[in-house]
């Protein structure tokens, strides 16, 4: 796994490929992904223009390999896949739905104007997102949708968790989506060269 603490541990480029780093890049990507009137092939053309200026050497589907492991900032997503139910991460955020609070947490804890910073790594940003000090309600948020009520013995104080979750929960759609893209690399690399074989199909067939 990449050290964010060592030489490199936030790449610049990816296969000696030029990559677009900004935070900004990886939730437009996000939103690629939300956005339903897009099918597979699309998403992943367009997703993979978040990232890459050009494709890497080997094409399209090592570019989504490396899409996956850039937005995923480096980690096994097998092994976390592997992972019995309990024990995966729970969504704790929304880079949209939470925009608003996420902006005023990072003014309040690290002095940062997220709408005029130039650039600011992925995974920098995610790191300081995660590591939000507690007197931030962008922290509070997210320890509260995490918090596993199962474990709150008193009654009394489970049920006044429980409507602070329900407070803060995030919309269905936004709570479904996983932190990371399960399957991406596979699934709309497939998707996308079953498009262009199509097209292909099509050319060849005056169609």
């Amino acid at each position: 796994m990449t050290c964010l603490l060592l030489e490199g541990g936030l790449p610049e480029t990816i296969d000696g490929v030029p990559i677009y780093a900004d935070y900004r890049n990886m939730i437009r990507f996000e939103q690629i992904l939300d956005d339903d009137s897009l099918d597979d092939a699309e998403k992943t053309a367009l997703g993979v223009q978040q990232l890459f200026d050009e494709l890497p050497p080997d094409g399209i589907e090592r570019a989504v390999d490396r899409l996956q492991w850039f937005y995923s900032r480096g980690k096994d997503t097998d092994a976390e896949e592997k992972l019995p139910v309990v024990e995966k991460t729970i969504r704790a955020y929304d880079l949209v739905y939470d925009a608003g609070c996420i902006y005023a947490a990072f003014r309040q804890a690290y002095q940062i104007d997220l709408s005029e910073v130039e650039f600011l790594h992925w995974w920098a940003f995610l790191s300081l997102l995660e590591n939000l000090p507690d007197n931030t309600a962008m922290a509070q948020r997210m320890q509260l949708r995490a918090m596993d009520l199962s474990e709150i013995k008193d009654k009394k104080m489970r049920e006044h968790y429980k409507k602070l979750q329900k407070q803060v929960a995030l919309p269905a759609k936004a709570a479904a989506r996983p932190k990371k893209v399960e399957s991406l690399a596979d699934r709309l690399a497939r998707r996308y060269l079953e498009a262009q074989a199509e097209l292909e199909r099509r050319r060849l067939h005056g169609v």
